[in-house]
């Protein structure tokens, strides 16, 4: 099926449809996949979070436990 004869198809079905319930899932399924759609990395941003996952399987990040992060910040609150 192409996609131009899937969304008449849609259009059609959910033209038929009464139940708001449903309408609304379907229109936050769509709004959802819109939204993740419209953000994209730069080239700049993708390098950078590559080069840091690097480092961080090669060993090379220092990494904190939830415990070691929320004692530092009590110690800072006193």
């Amino acid at each position: 099926m192409t996609t131009t004869l899937l969304k008449k198809k849609l259009t059609e079905a959910i033209s038929k449809i009464e139940d708001e319930q449903f309408l609304e899932a379907l229109h936050t399924i769509i709004t959802s996949r819109q939204e993740e759609e419209l953000y994209e990395l730069s080239a700049a941003q993708q390098k950078e979070l590559d080069r840091r996952l690097a480092s961080y399987k090669a060993g090379k990040t220092k990494t904190y436990s939830w415990e070691e992060v929320k004692a530092n910040l009590l110690k800072r609150k006193k």
